[in-house]
């Protein structure tokens, strides 16, 4: 029942937040909150598991930013503002284009932890809020103008995500690891659930999902944008 009522909150949340975007005319000052409000969820995740388990517990080592999209995003907000801004726009649309993913992802970890009755944790609840802070940043991002979407600056935002989850699955053959979950030893695992024994096999569905994920978003990203349009 927590995360029910959780995951209802947080809709409702998302609702409000969008439909007060119109007022958020700083936006300098809305980007640095946005990312300062998923940093701060994000740190109190690392923080919460590494107190309760350790370093080397996969738990904690699930919450590092080479374990996986959603880490390594919450990471990057870090550094965006800071970069030149033909990169930030980049990364800006990126941040757009995962705005359905990111949102996805916290509905359906409340649903799923509710259907198999799992205890109440707060840390999730503050990854969840990291998930929906980074979705209506997102729509935020395309709602104030800030990036230009279109076909090409979909492939190379796209190609920002694909490349890294592609880099980690090299540095997995060379060291044996498991980052992103994309082993091509036997240790693969998409989001820790392991589809197939075929690590070549969960490594293809893995990039299928996550460019199925980024196209999701760019069909999204322009339903916000021509729906901004209409009203201004």
């Amino acid at each position: 029942m927590p995360y029910i009522i959780s995951m209802v909150c947080l809709i409702v949340f998302y609702i409000l937040v969008i439909a007060n975007m119109k007022h958020m005319k700083n936006t300098r000052l809305f980007n640095y909150i946005f990312s300062i409000a998923i940093l701060v969820c994000y740190a109190y995740v690392i923080i919460w598991v590494y107190r309760s388990v350790g370093f080397n517990d996969w738990n904690f080592q699930n919450t590092l930013p080479v374990a996986n999209v959603s880490p390594f995003m919450f990471t990057s907000v870090a550094i965006i503002q800071f970069l030149p801004q033909k990169i930030r726009k980049h990364f800006h649309l990126l941040i757009s284009l995962l705005s359905v993913g990111m949102l996805l992802s916290a509905v359906l970890g409340c649903i799923y932890n509710a259907l198999i009755n799992y205890r109440f944790h707060l840390h999730f609840l503050s990854d969840y809020l990291a998930h929906v802070f980074l979705s209506l940043w997102g729509v935020y991002l395309i709602k104030s103008r800030q990036v230009e979407l279109n076909r090409k600056n979909f492939f190379k935002s796209s190609a920002i995500i694909i490349g890294a989850a592609f880099f980690m699955m090299i540095l997995n053959v060379i060291f044996d690891t498991a980052f992103f979950g994309l082993s091509l030893n036997g240790k693969h695992n998409i989001y820790n659930n392991v589809l197939t024994d075929n690590s070549y096999l969960s490594a293809l569905l893995y990039f299928v999902g996550l460019a199925s994920v980024l196209c999701m978003g760019y069909i999204y990203s322009h339903f916000i944008s021509k729906s901004s349009s209409k009203r201004s």
